[in-house]
């Protein structure tokens, strides 16, 4: 029977996240195009679309993602060409083949319980249908990528230091994490650290030579990281995500000791030292990611990161994560240790950046509430208590009323309430300004089309030759990106409602599913 219910949770999997793939979200966003595109034009030439031969790194836009994801892009690209499903299967395929991973990963950590029912099975079942888990691995972000390795590499580690094989395929994923997105940089060994802190015993008792072959082929797969990739990248990135509030943070310190100056408080260079108000911010973000409207009931600030009136995990869950935690606690196993170190490392990267709370950056704590609640609701069910029954059917039809919501409001009002977060009507824009394009000597895309030309490359298919050669993001063919509207009607202007002239003549409003004008095209009368 257990099996039969794997299965069947195997293919929920599935289909939740395949179904529509290339339709929902309605379009891709700047990075899924990025990824795409440079694939693409890897496939075609070795090269991305700044000229690099296979790059270690996808420069982007100039935030240098990791490169992972690009290059598992490319056969994708190579089989259904340059589309929304090719740019999101990758996260699709990782996003699945994770609920199976997370089934074996809570079979080894609860092989010893005496509980009636199965918590693998409920563990699975829970992540195959959680909200934040499933918003991920539908659209083409690293991090679904990055979740996938990060399991993969703990639970094959687990499993090794029984049958020592397993512990060469967790090596391999260990080190091909560094590659899939940067909060695995530093979540995947903080969480290994932990592991051999809470299983010291039972890896010193490893044979050596299988625990060197394990350092060994993880550092030699992660060691192109340190040796190819110049510092000002790592340096250029970490700017990029954390030097805006690192900045605001340092302004507050220095106004704050030249308040106390003037009171002629002396310790006040002390309590306000820049290094403790940066702590407090970091703190504060930290923090942010056990919030009770993030986790429950808002999300976080970004509706690319989920659908809006409700958290990044279901309300249904917030007893069973209490309670869950409560047991871990009481019972102070291996496997409470490990969950609740698990669930606290989880919100470290990012911790420094912002925005904050940051569902993306934070993903890896959904597997470990996942586990966690799967094991509170056994527990439930395994005891015995007043209205037992009543409560069981009663969390039984919460739970069935809360995932058909969910899924109603992702499939049917997401797609179209939301539609603005994801770029609608870039695509649009880029077809219409090719209907137009032999009408017109140029084509002017204003600023407020935010990175406009991979939209351009992306949906027109241009040749990634012809790009390295003689583009640049400012321009290629007859497009003119970041610019000014024109001022003769033989060229054409793209731009927002708001930056659109109100003199020109428009050719084409194009509108957002709730009939908001998202983009105006026209000329100069």
């Amino acid at each position: 029977m257990t099996k039969k219910i794997f299965w069947l949770i195997l293919v929920l999997a599935f289909i939740l996240r395949f179904y529509k793939l290339g339709a929902v979200p309605l379009s891709l966003d700047w990075d899924e195009n990025s990824n795409a595109y440079n694939a693409y034009s890897i496939f075609k030439t070795g090269r991305d679309e700044y000229g690099d031969f296979l790059p270690i790194t996808n420069r982007s836009f100039d935030d240098y993602k990791p490169p992972l994801y690009m290059y598992l892009n490319i056969p994708a690209v190579a089989v259904f060409g340059l589309t929304p499903f090719a740019a999101r299967l990758p996260s699709a395929v990782f996003g699945f083949l994770t609920v199976p991973v997370l089934y074996f990963l809570a079979k080894k950590l609860f092989e010893n319980s005496k509980l009636k029912f199965d918590i693998p099975t409920v563990a699975m079942l829970m992540l195959a249908i959680s909200p934040w888990h499933l918003q991920f691995s539908r659209v083409g972000f690293e991090a679904t990528v990055g979740l996938f390795f990060a399991v993969a590499a703990i639970t094959a580690f687990l499993y090794g230091l029984v049958n020592k094989k397993w512990l060469i395929l967790s090596a391999l994923a260990l080190g091909i994490s560094a590659y899939s997105y940067h909060a695995e940089r530093i979540f995947v060994p903080f969480l290994f650290v932990a592991a051999f802190i809470i299983w010291k015993k039972e890896i010193w008792s490893v044979p050596k030579k299988y625990l060197v072959v394990f350092a060994v082929i993880a550092i030699l797969i992660a060691l192109p990281l340190v040796v190819l990739i110049p510092p000002r990248v790592i340096l250029q990135r970490f700017e990029v995500t954390t030097g805006r509030p690192r900045l605001e943070d340092i302004e507050k310190s220095i106004k704050f000791i030249l308040q106390d100056q003037n009171l002629e408080l002396r310790f006040g260079r002390y309590i306000h030292n820049r290094r403790f108000v940066i702590g407090q911010t970091w703190f504060g973000n930290y923090l942010s990611h056990f919030d009770f409207n993030f986790l429950f009931t808002k999300g976080d600030d970004n509706f690319r990161h989920h659908i809006g009136n409700m958290g990044m995990v279901y309300l249904f869950q917030l007893p069973l994560i209490l309670y869950g935690v409560f047991l871990l606690v009481k019972n102070r196993n291996k496997t409470s240790a490990f969950l609740l170190a698990w669930l606290l490392i989880a919100p470290i990267p990012a911790t420094p950046a912002v925005p904050n709370p940051h569902g993306n950056r934070s993903l890896p704590m959904d597997p470990a509430l996942q586990i966690i609640s799967a094991y509170a609701l056994v527990s439930i069910f395994s005891i015995k208590f007043l209205f037992k029954r009543h409560v069981q059917y009663f969390y039984i039809l919460w739970i069935g009323i809360s995932v058909i919501v969910y899924l109603h409001n992702y499939w049917r009002h997401y797609p179209y309430d939301k539609a603005d977060f994801w770029q609608y009507g870039y695509k649009e824009a880029v077809l219409e300004a090719e209907k137009f394009k032999d009408q017109f000597e140029k084509i002017n895309i204003d600023h407020s089309i935010e990175q406009a030309y991979i939209f351009w490359l992306f949906n027109t298919k241009y040749d990634p030759t012809s790009y390295q050669q003689q583009g640049t993001r400012y321009h290629f063919d007859k497009y003119y990106f970041d610019a000014k509207a024109p001022e003769t009607k033989n060229d054409l202007f793209v731009s927002d409602p708001g930056n659109f002239p109100g003199s020109f003549e428009v050719v084409k409003t194009i509108y957002y599913p709730n009939g908001q004008e998202a983009i105006k095209i026209g000329h100069p009368r």
